[in-house]
């Protein structure tokens, strides 16, 4: 239970050293792989035998990736280690140990940075993971950094760049609903709250969807993978670019919930736009041989509770990156995603 004293303490007022102490106590593990957590000057963990390491790390900057006015400490921090573990359900890998970095206001409530942890914790142990260690600075604004080390069986990671011509692109879930929820929550509105909400949902708790990429690695049902982080389209390209490819999507293949549905007539917007364009999906985007295409639709869905949808295929590179419209139209199919460096 938090200190109810800690409620009008800023991170200034005990310092970093206070702080450090206060979240080493809250985070300790009785996990055998973790020799050494908070306390020295680096963590020991031991990793397991038979295992490749993979290595991802993500930061959110306040005012560019979140707004406090919309998201809470406890939301933000699950949301955070959320795309780390995305990044490695997307090798197909288990997320092992975790280390955080902060830029924090020196007046920021020490109350509101322990619920954050608590949302990192909660995320992270829900699938194995674990926080040993991290930094903290001072800052004008709100940064945090995740660096996540999971692990593989020995070969099996899946990777961009192992998709073959003739393969069937597969998504996981639905696509375009934190796009939605984020325009849902900077255009509020009185029409089709329900649907806004749902969306909204989405965007601030999204779930990794560890369990199909660990299906898919261990199974080795797949010859590549990706994480929906920054729009489909960005992604396709990603993909394509890595295997050296082309692709085809088909627009009527495309997953949309009945919430984008409903919202999007409600507002007048186009669903299409935050298919390919919307990101924060945490979706997986693979490709899967044809002679797996069956046990794929067979066994993953139901081991996993993850609905999956064939959206296109991979072509020679030649053949370019297209959409095939309901009409028939074959289109360039153009990187609209997130772009950290845009001038938007």
């Amino acid at each position: 239970m938090k200190d109810p004293k800690d409620i009008k303490k800023t991170i200034g007022s005990i310092g970093e050293f206070g702080f450090i102490e206060k979240i080493r106590q809250s985070l300790k593990t009785k996990d055998k792989s973790i020799l050494s957590g908070i306390g020295d000057d680096a963590a020991i963990f031991k990793p397991t035998s038979g295992h490749e390491l993979v290595f991802t790390t993500d930061m959110l900057v306040e005012g560019r990736h979140f707004d406090w006015k919309f998201i809470t400490p406890w939301q933000l921090g699950a949301k955070t280690m959320a795309v780390n573990i995305s990044d490695c359900a997307a090798m197909g890998a288990k997320p092992t140990v975790a280390v955080v970095s902060l830029g924090i206001p020196k007046n920021y409530p020490v109350a509101n940075l322990e619920t954050f942890y608590d949302g990192m914790k909660s995320m992270g142990e829900s699938f194995g993971a674990h926080i040993v260690g991290g930094d903290t600075v001072g800052s004008d604004q709100f940064v945090v950094n995740v660096a996540l080390i999971g692990e593989v069986e020995s070969g099996k990671a899946l990777r961009r760049s192992g998709a073959k011509a003739g393969d069937a692109i597969f998504v996981t879930g639905t696509l375009g609903d934190s796009g939605a929820g984020l325009h849902a929550l900077k255009h509020p509105s009185e029409n089709n709250p329900d649907a806004a909400a749902t969306l909204v949902k989405r965007h601030l708790n999204p779930t990794p969807r560890f369990t199909v990429g660990r299906a898919l690695s261990t199974k080795r049902l797949a010859t590549a993978a990706i994480d929906i982080s920054d729009g489909l389209s960005s992604e396709v390209h990603h993909l394509c670019d890595e295997s050296k490819l082309g692709a085809e999507i088909h627009e009527e293949a495309l997953p949309i919930s009945p919430s984008l549905k409903a919202y999007c007539a409600s507002h007048g917007l186009d669903p299409l736009e935050f298919i390919l364009s919307g990101g924060e999906d945490y979706e997986l985007l693979f490709t899967v041989p044809l002679t797996h295409i069956s046990q794929v639709l067979q066994k993953v869905p139901g081991e996993t509770g993850t609905p999956l949808k064939s959206i296109g295929r991979m072509v020679p590179a030649v053949k370019g990156i297209v959409l095939i419209t309901r009409k028939g139209e074959r289109l360039p199919l153009k990187a609209k995603g997130f772009d950290h460096f845009s001038k938007k």
